[in-house]
């Protein structure tokens, strides 16, 4: 009986440790590549969620846009803002209670697009668009493409400005450029760009921008 039990084989403390060594390094390998796997995905969601939610923001803007006549302050002309009050002929084109504001607001290189019914902002909690890396993403362009010299006007005679085309009796029209990215440093944004006339407006100012 006691020969018997020392003929009997076993796993020494060194070979179960280098067993237990090498199964750890397999099985964490596969849980990284699983992690890495389900991290890609989540990010290909946020990415695609981002330019639908762009894409969905910029058709409503469209709409409320060609429905509107005119914007509550036309005289800051062919510059970057980051807001944008609509006004529409239902409201004989002045303040009124179908007034639309249009935003962003962030910072960072991260900007969310919000709408409010109301004659400013403030309180806008509808987010209609993430990840916005500009704030300033409207540029309201005048009737008959108007494009003084005076930069006291605040009419974009910067390096900025859109080149316009004078007499050729256009609608007014907001200029949207809107650029979505989830992190900095990618090199696949998502950049939305388009001139959206007001369709009610008047097509000439008589050479004045702030009809």
């Amino acid at each position: 009986m006691t020969g018997r039990l020392s003929d009997d084989g076993g796993y020494s403390l060194i070979e179960l440790l280098v067993v237990m060594v090498i199964l750890s390094l397999v099985v964490g390998g596969i849980a990284s590549l699983f992690v890495s796997g389900m991290n890609s995905e989540a990010d290909q969601n946020r990415r695609f969620q981002a330019q639908q939610d762009g894409r969905l923001a910029l058709d409503k803007l469209r709409r409320e846009i060609h429905a509107g006549c005119t914007i509550s302050t036309p005289n800051t002309y062919n510059t970057a803002v980051s807001s944008v009050t609509i006004y529409f002929s239902t409201d004989n084109c002045v303040s009124g209670t179908h007034t639309v504001t249009w935003c962003t607001s962030g910072g960072s290189g991260r900007f969310g697009l919000y709408r409010i019914v109301a004659t400013s902002c403030t309180g806008a909690t509808a987010k209609y668009a993430d990840y916005l890396t500009s704030g300033t993403i409207f540029t309201y362009l005048p009737p008959n493409s108007h494009l003084v010299t005076s930069s006291s006007l605040g009419a974009g005679t910067g390096a900025g400005a859109i080149v316009t085309q004078d007499g050729s009796s256009t609608l007014p029209r907001l200029h949207v450029d809107i650029n979505l990215q989830l992190r900095g440093g990618l090199v696949d944004g998502y950049r939305l760009v388009d001139d959206i006339a007001f369709r009610n407006g008047v097509r000439a100012c008589s050479g004045v921008a702030s009809c």
